[in-house]
């Protein structure tokens, strides 16, 4: 992965689409089903978790949606996996959180996985797991809690310890509530609401995941996760009902989709899976599908800089869907824009020119910086 010029999204997804459509609207019910055993999540200190299983509190809104990606995987299949597909990954959560992270973050590779959660889609509490310098906050430190150094900003609540960066806005669940369920296994909601706990105890090695759930312990929920290999990853599609007679509509409706997809009925719970080879798979944000606030405009780019020629190369590597255009612009007075992928521009410079390179990648509603470039000749 270019960690200085990825926070791009692809817009496509091998069967994700088709796979997906509809599933998350058409999953309710009003019956009580057993919730099943959690004696062991009980008893769990939560290192042996998924980040959904660990950090998310029984207290917040009813209605969860839920995101998770683990870049540490993506890093290990890097080679597996097409070159635009990997730039396409964001490596940051997005929103405000991001600015934070990256301050507290010793460069984009020091983030080992991103979990979002929250009323709102890709809005809410925010838990990013990875390598962080707690000393570099540039905000005055309100408490501390164990390992964590705690503060508000702007009226969002931030942990930061070494390993793990904890944000919590207001339309989220409490900063006390995540902290409690994260670091001493109060009132998880696997806990409270045992359809939740079956739903996350599904998919918890996986590479990434979106999903959401509704209602206490007899509540309703669906989750799509990719989860990848050296060789080929694996996609799923699973729904937990009130209901136990609804796993034959899931079951029906996912086996006409695809004929190489395998469903299993357990219960209340439907999981339907299908796998592709690795380098077929394309990375795809389904909450930016949802149009739970507008997309940041995301794309890959290579910078070649060559001092014998005193020239630096900017090519377009990889696009998302809502980007327009790439603006390229540097300290020395030199522009340039492009349209599409695969295009190349070369600025020129004098012998002693310096100065800072930009390109910025941007779309119908807004704009964001993907990539700048430090020159010196």
């Amino acid at each position: 992965m270019k960690y200085t010029s990825r926070r791009g999204l692809l817009s496509a997804g091998t069967g994700l689409a088709v796979l997906s459509a509809g599933c998350l609207d058409q999953i309710s019910g009003d019956e009580t089903d057993d919730p099943g055993d959690s004696d062991e999540t009980n008893e769990s200190d939560g290192n042996d978790l998924s980040p959904l299983e660990r950090w998310v509190p029984a207290s917040g809104s009813s209605e969860l949606l839920f995101h998770y990606r683990d870049l540490t995987a993506v890093r290990q299949y890097e080679d597996a996996l097409r070159t635009d597909v990997v730039e396409s990954v964001p490596t940051l959560p997005d929103g405000e959180s991001s600015e934070f992270v990256e301050q507290v973050a010793d460069g984009e590779p020091a983030v080992d996985a991103v979990c979002r959660f929250g009323s709102k889609g890709v809005a809410g509490n925010v838990v990013v797991s990875g390598s962080f310098d707690p000393g570099s906050v540039d905000a005055d430190r309100e408490s501390a809690a164990g390992d964590f150094e705690v503060l508000e900003r702007d009226g969002v609540s931030v942990a930061v310890s070494e390993e793990t960066v904890v944000v919590s806005p207001s339309d989220g669940a409490d900063l006390d509530a995540i902290l409690a369920a994260g670091l001493e296994g109060t009132d998880r909601r696997i806990d409270a609401h045992g359809n939740f706990a079956q739903l996350t105890d599904r998919v918890g090695d996986s590479t990434f995941l979106w999903g959401e759930y509704e209602g206490s312990d007899d509540g309703s929920g669906a989750a799509f996760s990719w989860t990848l290999g050296a060789e080929t990853a694996t996609y799923s599609a699973l729904a937990v009902y009130a209901e136990a007679d609804r796993t034959a509509e899931f079951e029906e409706t996912m086996s006409k989709r695809f004929d190489d997809v395998t469903v299993e009925v357990d219960g209340t719970v439907g999981v339907a899976t299908r796998t592709v080879p690795t380098e077929e798979y394309e990375y795809r944000d389904l909450f930016a599908e949802r149009g739970s606030q507008p997309a940041r405009p995301q794309a890959g780019v290579s910078i070649d800089p060559d001092s014998s020629d005193r020239t630096v190369t900017v090519t377009y590597v990889s696009r998302g869907s809502t980007v327009d255009r790439l603006e390229i612009s540097d300290e020395s007075g030199n522009e340039a824009e492009m349209t599409q992928v695969g295009e190349t521009m070369t600025f020129e410079y004098d012998a002693g020119a310096s100065g800072e390179l930009t390109v910025v990648a941007v779309g119908s509603e807004t704009e964001a910086v993907v990539a700048t470039y430090t020159y010196s000749f």
